[in-house]
């Protein structure tokens, strides 16, 4: 059962919601949720199925809701790449400062390339789930369209039945190079990935793990979608976060 709690930065209230190892804890994972339309359960909810094992394994879990997501504060015409980093920080430094043991990440999709755009020294570990680390190549190309500029210009964001992309996190994926994203740092990293995701190039894992600085380790399912949804998906999945954890 998580505990819900509030913890303030820049951008305002954002909700954490907290599960408890039920043995010592050994360390702590903080999950990165994706986006547009993402919240602290992940794609699916991912990040609910990994607090039914990762407790067993001795890991705290920090979920969060990003600023204009689920409970926290702002709009989702309002989430920017800026917003999302610091949110991500805030919680990592929430789980260094709070809880017992060393703190891993675990980012799906855009939470990945959260964690990407500022490698930090002081993780652990990272296990890196169906991860975009280019946002240019990804399933938001579409909206960089002139079609889509003029409805910009007049509306100041965008909201595709419920696929809302404001006007300063488009400039920014346009402004940002994601190159460094795709160098894997020193800590471990794990990658799960389907080599068929229509949304996010499965090509982007290899590359990552083909420059990596460490410890880089690749789960290619051969049919898998993006999210890895169906259920032998979810096994697979289930099987390589364990199989890792249960190794750092």
């Amino acid at each position: 059962m998580s505990k819900k709690q509030k913890i303030k930065n820049q951008n305002g209230s954002i909700c954490v919601y907290l599960t408890e190892s039920r043995r010592k804890s050994v360390g702590t994972l903080v999950a990165v949720h994706g986006g547009p339309g993402g919240d602290h359960r992940g794609n699916e909810g991912i990040f609910d199925e990994i607090a039914m094992y990762c407790g067993d394994l001795g890991y705290n879990l920090a979920q969060f809701d990003m600023y204009g997501a689920g409970g926290s504060d702002g709009k989702p015409a309002d989430i920017t790449l800026k917003t999302q980093l610091r949110d991500y920080n805030s919680v990592v430094d929430y789980a260094a400062a709070k809880l017992r043991g060393p703190v891993h990440v675990v980012g799906e999709s855009m939470g990945a390339t959260i964690a990407a755009l500022n490698w930090r020294a002081d993780i652990a570990s990272f296990v890196l789930l169906w991860p975009a680390f280019d946002l240019k190549d990804t399933d938001l190309r579409p909206y960089f369209d002139i079609k889509w500029k003029q409805v910009l210009d007049q509306r100041g964001y965008i909201d595709d039945n419920g696929v809302v992309l404001g006007r300063e996190f488009l400039d920014e994926i346009v402004e940002t190079d994601f190159s460094n994203c795709f160098r894997l740092p020193k800590a471990p990293c794990l990658l799960v990935h389907g080599k068929m995701d229509t949304a996010v190039p499965f090509q982007q894992s290899l590359r990552a793990v083909d420059q990596a600085a460490g410890e880089s380790v690749l789960f290619a399912h051969p049919t898998g979608d993006h999210g890895l949804v169906r259920p032998q998906e979810r096994e697979f999945t289930r099987r390589a976060i364990k199989w890792w954890l249960s190794n750092k």
